[in-house]
C-alpha cells in the first residue's frame, strides 16, 4: 500500500492474490475505500495490469459500482472488481495488478497491488501469421501483391479462415477472404492483390491492414502492416476573366460608388491530397490596391473545384484619364508532398476609370452643393449616447429604446426602417435637456435624468413600459405619452443598479436583477393595481455561492423557472411554481460553464439568456464573454442534491455549443417563435442569425458560421426579435437603433 502524507484516502483489498483460468468463469475481489478527509468526496477505481497495451475496444474487468456517490467524512465505499478476461491476450503466468483509487474532489490517489495468476486454458495456440514484408507503397490505379505466411504448429490438420482487414474490400481484387486446410507442422504463403482506385478516390495516407487467421482448434492469430498510397496529381488554377474594369461598365453619368472589382479564381484538385489554398498577391502595382479574399483559406477536397473571390479596391481619380494596373495572383498549397507542382501564377489586369469626366465636373459640383444643403436640413434622430436596451411591442408595430443619455425614445416600425413616433416629443427647451445634453424632440418618450439600463414593454397591456435606471429605481410609464405612473425602489438597497427585468406572461409579476446579486419580486393582483415589493432573494448570503453580480434574467414561457446569470461563467435556476410536486428543480440550482471549457474567472460572465417563447420545452440559450453560445434542455439536467447547503449543483450537458469567429463577448440573444432561428449580437458589432435543427442544434448545412445581417464598427448591447414580421431590432454603442430583416 502506498503512503500519503495527507492521509485523505485509506483503502484495503479483500485478497492479496487471485487465480484466473480463461473460459472457466469470472473471479472477483473487493476494495474498501475510506473517506478520511473533512468533506464530501466520491471515488473512482481503475485497474492497471503491468505490461498491458490499452485498447478501448478490449475489456477484461468490470466494476460495481463504476463510480461511487459522494460520501461524507468517515464513511466507507466498497467496490467489487470482476475479472472475466486476460489483461494481456494470450498471456499465461503471474502479473501484478495496480488498483488505482482516486477522487476528483480531493485531488488525491492511492494505489494497491494484487498478484493475478493466469492459468492456461484448454485451447492451444497453434496457428501463427507472418508478413514477410510489412510496409508497402503504391500509386493510385497500380497493383501490388501483399504476401501472407500462415503456419500450423500443431499435430493435426486445421481448417483456416484468413481475412485481410483494415482496407476497403473493393481495393482487394482477388477477395479479402481465404479458406484452406493446413496440414500439421506445415506452412503456406498466400497473397492479396490490392489496387487502389483513381486519384480522387484514393487519398494519400498510410493505411493499417491486418491479416487475421482463425481456425477450429486454435486462438486467432494476426499480423499488422502498412500500405502507403503515394501522392500524385496536381492542382489546376484558372481564372475565367483576368481583365476587369472599375466601374464594370462605362457610364455616361458619374459612378463614384464603384471602387472595387472582383475576380473569380478557380482551383480544381486533380490529386489525391486534400489541400488548404491561400492566395498571395504580387506584381508591379499590387501596393496601389487593397485585396480581400473570400474565403481567406480555401479547403480543397479530392476531386473538388472551389472558387475564391478576389475583391480588389483602389482609389479612382476624380477627373482625367483612366489607368491600368497589373498584378499577379499566386497560389500557395498547404501540403507540398506533390513536389514542385504549385499552380501557375495568374496575371491580372485592372482598368480604373475616373469618377467624373471633365465636361461634367461643374454640373456635378453644383448638384452636390444642392444635395448637401438638403441633407443638412434633415433632422437626424438618434440617441446621444450608447443604447443599452431595445424592446419590440407585443403587436410588433412599435419599439422603445433606453440609453445612457437619460432618455427613452419611441419608434414606429415601417417596412425597411424605424421612424420616430411623431405623436410623442417634449416641446419646451428645458424638457429637451437630458444628462446635460440637448436632445431632439421628435420621438422623445421621456427624460429620466438618470442613465437607463433596461426597458421592457409590459405584457398584455403594451401601452406601458418599465424602465430600470442606473440608481436602482424602476419606473412605469405610459405609452405614448411618457407619463410616469409608478416608481419602484428597494428601500433595503438604494442605488443598487438593475441590469435586467423579466415580466411573467400575465404581467402580474415583475422580477429585477441587480449588480449586487439581489433578485427582487414585485407583484400585483390585477393589471389595474400597483406593484408591491415581495421579499428579496439575496444571492450574496447564499452559502458557497460567493459574489454573484446579476447580468441577465430569463423566464420560461410557463413562468415556472427563472434563470439568472452572472460571473465565473455560471447561471442559476430558480423554481417559481412551488405547488408542482413533480418538478425537477426543488430549490435554487447552480450550473458552472467552467466544467465545460475550463473558464470561470471573475470577469467571465454569462451575458445573454433566452428561452424559446410560447413553448412547453424548456430550451435555454446562453452566451458569454468569450463568444460561446450554448443550447440547453433544462429538463435533462441532473440535479446533484446537497441537503446541507442552500443550493444544489447541476450537471447539465448542452445540446450544442459553438464559438463565434471573433471570440468576443456575445451580449444579447433572442429566439424566433418556433425555435428554428437564434439571433445574437455582441462586441464584434455583428447581428447574426443562426439556423437550428429540429433538435435545437446548430444547422451546419445552412449556417455553420451564422448569417450576419448587420456589421457595425461598435459593440451591440441589445437585440429583440419579432419573428411573425421577420424583423430584428438592435441597439449599441454608436447611439443608433436599427431595424434588420431576418430573411
Amino acid at each position: 500500500m502506498n503512503s500519503n502524507s495527507d492521509n485523505l484516502i485509506s483503502a484495503s483489498l479483500s485478497k492479496q492474490s487471485l487465480t484466473y483460468r480463461p473460459n472457466q468463469g469470472e473471479v472477483s475481489f473487493e476494495v474498501t475505500v475510506n473517506n478520511d478527509s473533512d468533506r464530501f468526496a466520491n471515488f473512482q477505481l481503475e485497474i492497471i495490469a503491468a505490461g498491458e497495451i490499452r485498447n478501448l475496444n478490449y475489456r477484461w474487468y468490470r466494476l460495481e459500482p463504476e463510480v461511487a456517490v459522494a460520501q461524507p467524512h468517515g464513511s466507507s465505499t466498497k467496490f467489487q472488481v470482476f475479472i472475466f478476461n486476460t489483461p494481456i491476450p494470450g498471456f499465461v503466468g503471474t502479473i501484478n495488478l495496480s488498483v488505482k483509487i482516486f477522487s476528483p474532489q480531493l485531488a488525491r490517489e492511492r494505489r494497491l497491488i494484487l498478484r493475478l495468476e493466469i492459468e492456461r486454458d484448454n485451447k492451444p495456440i497453434i496457428i501463427s501469421v507472418e508478413l514477410p514484408i510489412r510496409t508497402f507503397q503504391v500509386y493510385p490505379g497500380n497493383v501490388i501483391d501483399i504476401p501472407v505466411r500462415v503456419r500450423n504448429q500443431g499435430q493435426v490438420a486445421s481448417n483456416v479462415l484468413l481475412l485481410f482487414k483494415g482496407i476497403d474490400p473493393s481495393w482487394v481484387t482477388n477477395s479479402a477472404e481465404r479458406r484452406f486446410t493446413l496440414n500439421a507442422n506445415s506452412q503456406t504463403e498466400l497473397s492479396f492483390r490490392c489496387e487502389p482506385p483513381s486519384v480522387v478516390q484514393a487519398p494519400s495516407l498510410n493505411y493499417l491492414f491486418i491479416a487475421e487467421a482463425t481456425s477450429n482448434n486454435s486462438y486467432p492469430a494476426n499480423a499488422e502492416g502498412n500500405l502507403e498510397v503515394l501522392p500524385v496529381g496536381y492542382i489546376n488554377f484558372s481564372t475565367p476573366q483576368n481583365k476587369q474594369r472599375i466601374p464594370s461598365r462605362r457610364p455616361w453619368l458619374p459612378d463614384w460608388k464603384s471602387n472595387s472589382a472582383s475576380y473569380e479564381l478557380l482551383f480544381k484538385n486533380v490529386s489525391n491530397i486534400g489541400q488548404e489554398i491561400s492566395v498571395q498577391i504580387q506584381g508591379r502595382d499590387w501596393r496601389k490596391c487593397t485585396f480581400k479574399k473570400f474565403p481567406k483559406i480555401a479547403n480543397l477536397n479530392l476531386g473538388e473545384t472551389v472558387k475564391v473571390i478576389l475583391d480588389v479596391q483602389t482609389k479612382r481619380p476624380w477627373v482625367g484619364i483612366g489607368k491600368t494596373l497589373f498584378f499577379e495572383a499566386k497560389a500557395e498549397l498547404s501540403d507540398q508532398r506533390l513536389g514542385s507542382t504549385d499552380p501557375a501564377t495568374q496575371s491580372l489586369e485592372l482598368e480604373v476609370l475616373p469618377i467624373i469626366p471633365l465636361w461634367l465636373l461643374l454640373a456635378i459640383l453644383a448638384l452636390l452643393a444642392v444635395l448637401l444643403a438638403f441633407l443638412f436640413k434633415q433632422e437626424a434622430i438618434a440617441h446621444t449616447d450608447a443604447v443599452n436596451s431595445v424592446h419590440i411591442s407585443g403587436t410588433g408595430t412599435s419599439v422603445v429604446s433606453a440609453s445612457n443619455d437619460c432618455t427613452l425614445r419611441f419608434w414606429r416600425v415601417r417596412t425597411n426602417r424605424l421612424e420616430p413616433d411623431e405623436t410623442v416629443g417634449k416641446t419646451s427647451q428645458e424638457q429637451l435637456l437630458a444628462c446635460n445634453k440637448l436632445q431632439k424632440s421628435k420621438g422623445l418618450l421621456a427624460v429620466t435624468n438618470e442613465k437607463n439600463t433596461v426597458v421592457q414593454f409590459v405584457p398584455v397591456e403594451n401601452d406601458r413600459v418599465a424602465v430600470a435606471l442606473d440608481n436602482g429605481i424602476i419606473q412605469l410609464r405610459r405609452v405614448p405619452t411618457g407619463e410616469k405612473i409608478a416608481e419602484l425602489q428597494d428601500p433595503e438597497a438604494p442605488g443598487d443598479r438593475v441590469f435586467d427585468l423579466a415580466f411573467t406572461s400575465n404581467s402580474l409579476d415583475l422580477y429585477s436583477g441587480s449588480g449586487k446579486g439581489k433578485v427582487r419580486l414585485w407583484s400585483r393582483t390585477s393589471i389595474n393595481d400597483k406593484f408591491e415589493k415581495k421579499p428579496n432573494i439575496d444571492l450574496e448570503n447564499i452559502q458557497n455561492l460567493g459574489e454573484f453580480p446579476i447580468r441577465a434574467l430569463a423566464l420560461s414561457s410557463d413562468n415556472t423557472i427563472l434563470v439568472i446569470s452572472g460571473n465565473f461563467n455560471r447561471f442559476l435556476i430558480l423554481p417559481l411554481n412551488k405547488n408542482q410536486s413533480n418538478r425537477l428543480f426543488k430549490k435554487l440550482s447552480l450550473q458552472k460553464l467552467e466544467n465545460i471549457d475550463g473558464r470561470g474567472g471573475p470577469l467571465d460572465f454569462v451575458f445573454g439568456l433566452a428561452f424559446i417563447p410560447n413553448s412547453p420545452a424548456k430550451i435555454l440559450a446562453t452566451a458569454d464573454s468569450a463568444g460561446w453560445i450554448a443550447i440547453w434542455d433544462l429538463n435533462k439536467c441532473k440535479v446533484i442534491s446537497n441537503s446541507q447547503q442552500q443550493i444544489d449543483d447541476l450537471n447539465c450537458t448542452p445540446i450544442d455549443r459553438w464559438q463565434i469567429e471573433s471570440k468576443t463577448a456575445v451580449r444579447a440573444l433572442a429566439f424566433n417563435e418556433d425555435g428554428s432561428l437564434l439571433v445574437s449580437g455582441g462586441d464584434d458589432g455583428q447581428v447574426v442569425v443562426w439556423h437550428l435543427t429540429s433538435g435545437y442544434q446548430l444547422d451546419k448545412t445552412k449556417s455553420p458560421k451564422g448569417i450576419p445581417i448587420f456589421q457595425g464598427s461598435t459593440k451591440i448591447r441589445s437585440i429583440d426579435v419579432k419573428s411573425s414580421q421577420g424583423i430584428v431590432v438592435s441597439g449599441g454603442e454608436d447611439s443608433q437603433v436599427r431595424l434588420h430583416h431576418m430573411n
